[in-house]
């Protein structure tokens, strides 16, 4: 009982909270890009269309891996149903991944040529630097 408090408590902290210095970046970024009234109007509504799901995938992508986590602790008796939640988390995961590529195509619409290539360049970045601690933790080995 302890540890499914545990767990739900920092489920509840981690879809509360958001990453502050990438929320600062960005925005620091994107003042950066000198955006028209109508580009900034233009992209606050894209990322309307977009933030539901992306929340919607993010609380899947958790409850999963609480639900993966759980079952690893016997993983010969689970070992179907651990195989089925994998198969079902990276199947949300590559969802999460289209519906990024999705938006940024679209912003990438709204910029000129300039701010186009400051976004997509920006973006990789912080990309690389999402994936880069994982490597190097030795997560996949």
């Amino acid at each position: 009982m302890k540890y499914s408090l545990f767990y739900v408590l920092l489920l509840l902290l981690l879809l509360s909270s958001s990453p502050l210095l990438a929320q600062e970046s960005y925005t620091e970024f994107e003042r950066g890009l000198n955006l028209t009234d109508s580009q900034k109007h233009q992209i606050v509504e894209i990322r309307k269309r977009y933030i539901n799901e992306w929340q919607t995938l993010k609380r899947q992508s958790i409850s999963k891996r609480l639900e993966l986590r759980r079952l690893s602790k016997a993983p010969s008796n689970n070992y179907e149903q651990i195989e089925k939640i994998r198969n079902e988390l990276g199947e949300i995961e590559g969802s999460r991944e289209n519906l990024y590529n999705q938006y940024r195509i679209e912003v990438s619409k709204v910029l000129n040529e300039e701010q186009r290539e400051r976004y997509n360049n920006f973006c990789g970045m912080e990309r690389r630097k999402m994936i880069r601690p994982f490597m190097q933790r030795g997560y996949g080995r």
